[in-house]
């Protein structure tokens, strides 16, 4: 009877060891589960995180971007022929947008409300204020009643245009009646005179309507530098008795 009570007490103490044991193991087991679901999570996290990271910084690189391309400068490309010969075709130009104020001899990049599609690129001739008269005859351009010399065009102004046309028509230009630029426009026309679409046609042009002054060619590299802008520099003759600079 004692042999038999050992033997029971025996085995009752095996199976305690093996519910124990089993225990155990369901522990470890529950253990490790918790600790690789949160592994995941932290996971899933970390890469929600980065990922919205990365959206908030290129929503904020396009919108700078927008804002410079805006407001600070944009880049250009000449189509044509009407600025030679200072400019050509399939140049590239940056232009200065910031607090730009037109000024003469300025080449300015402007949309006119005619054809808002296509960026034109002329040169300013006159600023509100000034008188525009321009002798067909033998292709002067006066400013203010003072001869321009136009060392910078490829050959003399003989092309009319719709707009002085339409004054002619009406008696409204001379030499004694010019063109009096009004606050808010300018005067532009293309430096190849007679291939060239601007102030002659389009008539002044409004200064909401200029996107910006060119200041720099980055294109062609052989040509690349700081755009001359000779007008600014040039030489009026008085009636032929001198010369002085405009400033």
């Amino acid at each position: 009877m004692a042999f038999e009570d050992s033997d029971k007490n025996k085995e009752n103490l095996k199976n305690n060891e093996n519910i124990n044991e089993s225990n155990y193991k369901d522990d470890v087991e529950i253990k490790n589960a918790e600790v690789g679901g949160g592994d995941a999570a932290a996971a899933g996290t970390n890469w929600a995180k980065e990922l919205r990271d990365w959206v908030i910084a290129i929503v904020v690189a396009v919108v700078i971007a927008l804002v410079v391309r805006n407001c600070v400068f944009t880049l250009v490309k000449v189509q044509g022929q009407s600025m030679e010969p200072s400019l050509h075709n399939n140049d590239r130009l940056y232009v200065n947008r910031l607090f730009y104020k037109p000024e003469k001899g300025d080449i300015i990049i402007f949309r006119p409300a005619t054809d808002p599609h296509r960026p034109y690129v002329k040169r300013v001739i006159a600023t509100e204020g000034d008188t525009v008269y321009i002798d067909f005859n033998n292709g002067d351009v006066y400013v203010n009643n003072e001869l321009l010399e136009e060392d910078y065009i490829k050959e003399k102004t003989q092309l009319m245009g719709s707009y002085i046309k339409s004054l002619i028509s009406r008696g409204e230009y001379s030499k004694n009646s010019p063109i009096v630029i009004q606050p808010g426009y300018v005067f532009a026309m293309g430096d190849n005179r007679n291939n060239s679409k601007d102030s002659r046609e389009l008539g002044p042009i409004p200064t909401d309507e200029i996107m910006g002054g060119a200041v720099f060619r980055f294109w062609p590299i052989s040509d690349a530098g700081k755009i001359h802008q000779d007008a600014k520099e040039l030489t009026f003759m008085i009636d032929g008795d001198g010369d002085r600079s405009l400033k």
